[in-house]
């Protein structure tokens, strides 16, 4: 009997072993551990990613849009700018072909209409600002980056002894690119508000904060993050075909609807939200504007905007979708504020805007820390301009009676 019970003793017990890898970044991810291991790191091992120097044409909020030259109407153009989640076609860093990719908008149930310009755009520039940050900390960083509007710069300072050891290379790095991209993004539609313009001669003020541009850049930023943090962007092709993957996804989570009720959507909030009476590139065609840059941001809803006034299409198109899905962007990596680390600087050059809250001439500075200021001055020009309430998305009261105001 002794031997029998030796026999079964935990030395002859059987051994068991998995053919199963376990995914070292997933078990940190699941640990809420993000030191790396590694003993030392190798600035090659980034990819080397050259900037997004292209932005992608779209296309003004509104369906069907028909243009003009001057005051000359332009015959047999329309612009129909609304797709259907199949249509959206692979991603290219920095525009790509696009034959293939295809840009508009869709409307979503949980983020309202999303351009997917703008979230390709923004996804490209916080990839390459995330690869150009990884590779230089903990050190500090100046990097010049595209012309748009103003000469743009980025000055990060050497990071506090143990916060990359404590926080990890790519999370750090992430965060920083995602909060720069998020200031950079701001930038885009305060110039265009002052008469930047991409192409000389094409005013591109009708699209400044115009519905859907905040929501899209910040998509874009967090798609990229995701992708980076994921490991997913070892290569320029492999981040193309991850983009792909993740802009499915996320339309797919965001309740993105079909064309026809895209359509709809869009058609619900003419003389509301825009005016189809109008031509592009008249500014006055987009006549409210998101100008909201604190984030969380959350995106218009077309439902919601109508209220009492609405079109049940829309509401039944969205029944029984989750909740508005509001965005994030990082402001803070461990203890620290990015504000503290990070300052993007825009200096005016050969474009100086007119009727500037600031100072705007050459050489003159702007940097995050005067966004407030300078969105305070869009609002009240904004309300002057396109009337009271032109910076909320629902039918505006008018004090004193009368029906409300579309």
């Amino acid at each position: 009997m002794l031997a029998s019970l030796l026999l079964a003793g935990p030395g002859c017990a059987p051994h068991w072993s998995s053919a199963l890898l376990a995914n070292s970044e997933q078990v940190a991810r699941a640990l809420g551990d993000s030191v790396e291991l590694r003993a030392s790191f190798d600035p090659a091992s980034v990819p080397d990613i050259d900037p997004p120097t292209r932005l992608r044409p779209c296309c003004a909020f509104g369906q069907d849009l028909r243009a003009k030259l001057g005051p000359v109407p332009v015959p047999f153009f329309e612009q129909e700018n609304i797709l259907s989640p199949r249509e959206v076609g692979p991603h290219g860093y920095d525009k790509g072909d696009l034959k293939r990719e295809h840009n508009g908008l869709l409307y979503t149930c949980r983020g309202g209409f999303i351009d997917l310009a703008h979230v390709r755009d923004n996804a490209d520039r916080t990839l390459y600002l995330a690869m150009q940050i990884a590779r230089a900390l903990p050190g500090g960083l100046t990097l010049e980056l595209p012309e748009e509007g103003t000469l743009r710069r980025l000055r990060l300072q050497a990071l506090p002894p143990g916060l990359l050891a404590r926080e990890g290379r790519w999370t750090t790095a992430t965060a920083i690119a995602s909060w720069v991209n998020y200031q950079l993004s701001i930038w885009h539609e305060v110039v265009t508000w002052y008469g930047w313009e991409s192409i000389p001669g094409i005013s591109e003020r009708v699209s400044a904060f115009s519905p859907e541009d905040m929501y899209s850049n910040v998509l874009g930023t967090n798609l990229a993050a995701g992708i980076i943090t994921n490991r997913e962007a070892r290569s320029r092709d492999q981040y193309d075909e991850s983009m792909e993957a993740w802009i499915g996804e996320a339309l797919r989570r965001l309740g993105a609807v079909d064309k026809a009720q895209a359509r709809a959507a869009m058609a619900a909030v003419d003389g509301l939200w825009w005016d189809s009476s109008k031509r592009v590139p008249d500014w006055q065609l987009v006549t409210r504007r998101y100008v909201d840059i604190d984030p969380p941001l959350s995106g218009w809803l077309v439902a919601r905007a109508l209220a009492q006034d609405g079109d049940s299409r829309v509401a039944r198109m969205c029944r029984g979708q989750p909740p508005p899905l509001s965005l994030r962007v990082p402001q803070r990596i461990g203890n620290i504020d990015i504000a503290e680390l990070a300052t993007v600087e825009l200096e005016f050059a050969g474009w100086l805007p007119k009727q500037f809250p600031l100072p705007a001439k050459q050489g003159d500075l702007v940097t995050q820390a005067e966004f407030a200021a300078i969105v305070a001055d869009i609002r009240r020009a904004g309300a002057e301009q396109l009337g009271p309430g032109f910076d909320r998305p629902g039918v505006v009261k008018q004090a004193g009676a009368g029906p409300a105001k579309r």
